[in-house]
């Protein structure tokens, strides 16, 4: 099998955007991380660039990037948990890339989340271990529909990273280079 890029998607607090920092440091390749590249874009925290335009701005915004950086030769894309997978997306992020999903069990998530308060657009701060669990069932149905899943409940980025690696070795996955530009 041959594909472009590793994908990592999954809700808010499982660990994508360490992970693929991890992976895409011992692949040397580039990452993307969509939080990151939306905070760049728009001068703003995420956070205040939800509250100021709105779910519908943010969402596309989104979309804009992924379509983007799907395209991507050896890049590991973190994929923001802010919203839910939809078909569009996933199909979109698996035609050139490996796409594992990483989860955690709710009170893993919950306490992961509370650490950083204000910083998810999404996140009900009022509730937060009911919106985890709410969050959690909307990303269920992707389970089987990815490469890979792992748990990230005990795992460091570092053992998540490691999982990822054996996969793709264990399952003689190769990716296109891109165009060396000089």
């Amino acid at each position: 099998m041959e594909k472009r890029n590793i994908v990592l998607i999954g809700p808010m607090g499982t660990g994508k955007s360490r992970a693929a920092k991890v992976l895409a440091d011992g692949f040397a390749w580039q990452l993307a991380d969509t939080d990151r590249i939306m905070e760049k874009r728009t001068g703003m925290r995420m956070a205040d660039y939800y509250r100021k335009y709105g779910a519908e701005a943010f969402e596309e915004n989104e979309m804009d990037i992924i379509s983007h950086i799907r395209y991507y030769h050896e890049a590991v894309l973190a994929i923001g948990g802010n919203y839910p997978m939809t078909d569009k997306k996933l199909k979109l992020l698996s035609e050139y890339g490996v796409v594992i999903l990483l989860f955690a069990k709710p009170f893993r998530l919950a306490e992961r989340v509370r650490r950083r308060i204000g910083k998810r657009p999404t996140m009900d701060y009022s509730d937060v271990d009911g919106y985890v669990r709410q969050m959690l069932r909307k990303w269920t149905k992707w389970k089987e529909r990815v490469d890979l899943v792992i748990n990230t409940t005990n795992t460091h980025p570092e053992q998540t990273a490691l999982i990822v690696a054996r996969y793709i070795d264990n399952h003689h996955i190769s990716f296109i280079e891109g165009k060396k530009r000089y």
